[in-house]
């Protein structure tokens, strides 16, 4: 299976996730691609990607990536072989666009990222830690697109990150395994959990990986 169709795959099974909680929230049981066997004559062929079930009351759920004019009309079709059956229900959900997708950063130059890192520090020694911590990350990520020569690149995820400059050769594997346990720390940050706090020790750490991956130019 290729990456993109993997993601693609792993985002529809998160949504019937979120489906299936929001369900049996509700008192439902939710079957994830039912047997073909089990469905009423009126679908005839059409078997949809789950079905929702309490008492004699059914939902039965289609998942679709995005909206087309050539969906909208299959579903229609679909649509029409629920009439008449008052206790089947249809719905469609629809699989949220990764916003990351269709994002690409540019790579940075190295004075501008050593500039930046002087940022960190300058941040740091006036008590603005988690500034200071975020920032770090963001050079991480701005080091290592710097390091594969690359013009732009997709995001990635901080794992990821730690994981490339490792095998670039640019930070040791004790580097990573130190760093890699402040990536829970920095993603309550980043996602706004006001309760957890970067301590001076956590930013000189990144600052100092930073420091690390750029020695080699």
């Amino acid at each position: 299976m290729s990456a993109a169709r993997y993601e693609e795959s792993q985002a529809e099974r998160d949504l019937l996730a979120s489906l299936r909680r929001q369900y049996e929230a509700k008192g439902f049981s939710l079957e994830i691609a039912p047997d073909p066997k089990e469905m009423p004559d009126f679908l005839g062929s059409y078997v949809p990607d789950a079905v929702a079930r309490r008492g004699d009351e059914y939902v039965a759920i289609e998942v679709k990536k995005s909206r087309s004019r050539a969906s909208d009309h299959t579903l229609r079709r679909i649509r029409a072989l629920f009439e008449g059956h008052p206790n089947w229900k249809f719905v469609v959900a629809y699989v949220a666009e990764d916003p990351l997708k269709t994002l690409t950063i540019k790579a940075s130059a190295l004075p501008a990222i050593r500039r930046q890192l002087d940022d960190i520090r300058a941040l740091a020694e006036k008590g603005y830690s988690r500034a200071a911590f975020i920032l770090g990350w963001s050079l991480l990520e701005a080091t290592l697109l710097n390091a594969e020569a690359e013009q732009e690149a997709r995001p990635r995820t901080p794992g990821s990150v730690l994981q490339a400059l490792a095998m670039l050769g640019r930070i040791d594997p004790e580097t990573e395994r130190r760093l890699r346990p402040l990536i829970l720390l920095r993603n309550s940050v980043v996602h706004g959990d006001l309760a957890v706090e970067p301590t001076a020790e956590d930013v000189a750490l990144v600052a100092t990986v930073i420091e690390e991956a750029l020695s080699d130019d």
